[in-house]
């Protein structure tokens, strides 16, 4: 697969044949294995079996999971009932051959069947599978300065799902590692491949996911001297990617070099030089070359001063940019209280047929750090100002992968304006696609496009998590010509007073003046005040907050209640209470009023050498005027046995859920047992 872009015409039988020939070679390699066993060598004047192996361990698994949920949503209502059964053998194993620097191992076979019942939406079906999994890892000559490693492994699992029944995965992972223990030019090869699928147990649903990454990778390390030091790596990768509606497949190429010098009578000056370029083709089609230097000189204790140059070359299919962008700036330190940071950049991206753009600013910041009679002042200020110009060219630009994290209350504001709706996708980290409706939804105003993140209650994976990344594909419009200038403050004050009790201050304001030659845009413009107190001693912590938000985006008015107290009951068992109720009010244009509060207990014990147990229970009851209620409850516990070489853990988890008039009620028990000999 590493050489398909330079040879496009090898059939498909070819690799079928050669996959037979491996598998023959492993099969007479295990067999002459097995008929070296009983012979006997001579190492370093005593006799030993030429394949010598530990005593062999195992273990037995039992895993017993039912699972039951309704969904009721305007007068339809689902049922679902899932049992799922796993019974697994696992043996295990370590040695080596001749000695245990000439080669040693450690080996895991396992095998297993799972089975599954499904009842859903008056339908039923059963299915068995067989689990298996295996782990190998060989070390050669590890003495040497050519030590080598090889290892093989794959894993199946079950993963229990509302409604849509169990989901069977599969991993296995491959590679080898060739290292040279060159004291002037230490080097690394290493080849790696791994393969994951996920398939329903059960035929009643189309779910599946499918990733092929195959990858090598070269490092060479070298060090000219105590102070200067280098490093190369190249790295080739192919991936290929299916799931429901999306094909994704990608060779990509990638060439990193670092060089770091350090020089000066006293060794106080620093140079770093760094070159990337990427090349992919497949699915998506891009180069990208960045080539950057970074010197920082220190001119007293007190002073130093930094520079940095990088040049950036990105292309994908009909968008290219060219950026060349300098850098310079010093940090300052007035004794231990008062540290000054400054900064200023310029930049020129062209970008072709979208036009030039050329970015000018700079940036200030105070941090001030003082003891007193009371205890500790903190307080920064930090400025910021960049103007930006846009001219020439017209058409559509393409945005791939655009990072965000997901949050419960405050949409999501994507970063670029003029977008095309119609062509967003959001997608988790393995490109699985969330769904509009069921996941977020849209909100467009004045050119700028927000998401609004549901974190709770989808019924068909993936679901968003609170405060978990995921990525936006989308088309945008470029306009011929735009000038922006963006100018950005904030101001925080905080005082820590000697008793856990301290009270803090910030302001953030951003003041923008955009104008364009297709259409008028709103500036994002906002002034944001926030006072609040917060007490801390030991397990205990509270927190109450106030802010306000005057924008010409989302203008908002935020009041939040925290606490959470920790602490350890006797030795053996802790325990923790949390709470939080956020009330939030938003403006004109989008009015919308949210009322959240959030509880939740938490506590494990070991009670004995041999018993253990946990119990969490979480309660939400939130209340928004746009996109109406959401209560919810969860409640699960775990019971813990472990003694000799049997270990237990049977649990049980509840949760209910009422969102937008739709009921989800759920519950999941599940027994697991194994047995160690």
């Amino acid at each position: 697969m590493l050489n398909r872009r330079y040879s496009k015409t090898k059939p498909w039988g070819a690799e079928r044949m050669l996959s037979g020939r491996l598998r023959r070679a492993v099969m007479l390699c295990c067999m002459s294995v097995v008929l070296f066993v009983g012979c006997n060598v001579n190492v370093g004047g005593r006799q030993r079996p030429l394949v010598r192996h530990e005593g062999i361990q195992g273990e037995v698994e039992l895993v017993a999971e039912g699972r039951t949920d309704e969904q009721s949503t305007s007068g339809n209502k689902r049922d679902s009932e899932t049992t799922v059964f796993e019974e697994r053998l696992r043996l295990k194993t370590d040695g080596d051959i001749y000695h245990p620097d000439l080669l040693f191992y450690n080996a895991v076979l396992g095998i297993g069947l799972a089975q599954q019942r499904l009842d859903s939406d008056e339908e039923s079906d059963r299915h068995g599978e067989s689990l298996n999994d295996y782990s190998v890892f060989a070390e050669l000559l590890r003495g040497k300065w050519y030590p080598t490693t090889v290892y093989a492994t794959k894993s199946e699992e079950m993963i229990s799902r509302q409604f849509l029944g169990a989901l069977r995965t599969e991993r296995q992972n491959r590679g080898a590692t060739l290292s040279l223990r060159s004291e002037d030019w230490p080097m690394t090869f290493q080849y790696t491949r791994s393969e994951s699928d996920q398939d329903e147990l059960t035929a009643l649903a189309t779910d599946f996911f499918s990733r092929d990454d195959e990858r090598f990778r070269y490092t060479v390390r070298h060090s000219f001297s105590d102070l200067s030091r280098m490093s190369f790596d190249f790295d080739r990768t192919e991936v290929s990617q299916r799931s429901p509606g999306a094909f994704i497949e990608t060779d990509t190429d990638r060439y990193t070099a670092l060089h770091d010098l350090i020089f000066g009578s006293d060794e106080q000056h620093r140079l770093d030089s760094f070159f990337n370029f990427v090349d992919q083709s497949g699915t998506f089609n891009f180069e990208n070359l960045q080539v950057e230097e970074r010197l920082k000189l220190q001119h007293l204790d007190s002073l130093l001063t930094n520079y940095k140059f990088r040049f950036a070359d990105y292309e994908r299919e009909t968008i290219r940019n060219k950026e060349t962008r300098g850098e310079a700036g010093f940090e300052h330190r007035l004794y231990e209280s008062l540290v000054t940071t400054a900064n200023v950049f310029t930049s020129e991206t062209d970008l072709e047929t979208q036009g030039d753009l050329s970015q000018r600013g700079g940036t200030v910041a105070l941090n001030y750090r003082k003891n007193n009679r009371w205890g500790l002042l903190l307080s920064t200020y930090t400025a910021g100002l960049t103007k930006s110009e846009q001219s020439g060219g017209t058409g559509t630009g393409v945005v791939i992968n655009e990072s965000h994290t997901a949050t419960e209350l405050i949409p999501v504001e994507l970063d670029r304006v003029n977008i095309d709706v119609s062509s967003i996708q959001v997608k988790n980290d393995v490109g699985l696609l969330f769904q509009e409706g069921e996941d977020y939804t849209i909100t467009e105003r004045n050119g700028r496009v927000w998401l609004n993140i549901i974190t709770v209650g989808g019924a068909v994976p993936p679901n968003f998590t609170e405060g978990q990344e995921f990525f936006v594909d989308y088309n945008f419009f470029i306009e011929p010509e735009r000038q922006e200038d963006t100018l950005r403050q904030n101001i925080t004050v905080r005082e820590r007073f000697d008793n856990g009790f301290s009270v803090y201050y910030a302001h953030r304001r951003q003041d923008e003046d955009v104008s364009s030659t297709v259409t008028e845009i709103t500036p994002d413009e906002y002034t944001i005040n926030a006072v609040g107190a917060d007490y801390s001693n030991k397990g205990l912590f509270l927190q109450a907050e106030y802010s306000e938000e005057d924008s010409t985006q989302v203008p908002s008015t935020s009041k939040k209640l925290h606490g959470r107290y920790s602490w350890p009951v006797n030795r053996d068992t802790n325990a923790s209470v949390r709470i939080l109720n956020h009330w939030l009010d938003f403006g004109a244009p989008d009015e919308r009023d949210v009322m959240l509060f959030k509880t939740g207990t938490e506590i494990f014990s070991r009670l004995t050498d041999k018993y253990g147990v946990s119990a969490r229970a979480d309660y939400r009851d939130e209340d928004d005027t746009r996109f109406g209620t959401t209560r919810g409850f969860q409640f699960s516990s775990e019971l813990q046995y472990h003694v000799r070489q049997l270990s237990i853990v049977t649990g049980v988890e509840f949760n209910t859920l009422n969102r937008r008039n739709d009921d989800i009620d759920g519950s999941f028990l599940y027994v697991r047992l194994k047995r160690f000999f």
